[in-house]
């Protein structure tokens, strides 16, 4: 295997995966409080201050760690901020394929206009599959940042600029 292909495809998945999370960061911060509502999912009857600050954590967890990666700056400690984050992801897609049946069930019954229903059905069908699917891309998410962890940056990262 040629040193250099190895070095470009492990960059790109360095870069890839801090792109995901970093982008999921920069969208939870512009979707607040909606982190707060998962941190309730995730720390069900803690105090409502303390739960907005799990829920500062996760997404500077995201943050950091997504840019961290694309860089290829501390990038095990990214890697690190980015598996915090993802273990109690799994905890939230269970509570929603949990609630979802119920709560499909609610709105279908509210629905008086016919034409809407089948526009609310793709919207289940599609809400559903990303919770069902969700949790098992976090796996492979979880296995990536496993992998940046341990290994640290190779090439084309500022650690080795920085620090080799």
């Amino acid at each position: 295997m040629d040193p250099y292909l190895l070095g470009l495809v492990e960059s790109l998945l360095r870069v890839g995966l801090g792109l995901r999370f970093l982008s999921s960061g920069l969208s939870n911060l512009r979707r607040w409080p909606n982190p707060v509502k998962n941190s309730e999912i995730v720390f069900p009857g803690y105090p409502p201050g303390l739960v907005t600050f799990f829920a500062a954590v996760a997404v500077a967890l995201i943050v950091f760690g997504g840019a961290g990666l694309v860089l290829g700056f501390l990038t095990r400690a990214a890697a690190l901020c980015v598996i915090i984050f993802l273990i109690p992801t799994f905890k939230i897609h269970r509570h929603w394929i949990q609630k979802h049946p119920a709560m499909v069930a609610e709105v279908k019954s509210s629905l008086q206009d016919d034409g809407a229903k089948p526009a609310f059905q793709t919207l289940n069908w599609q809400a559903m599959h990303s919770h069902e699917t969700g949790w098992m891309n976090n796996i492979i998410l979880l296995l990536a940042a496993l992998f940046f962890l341990v290994r640290g940056a190779s090439a084309m990262s500022l650690d080795v600029l920085l620090f080799r």
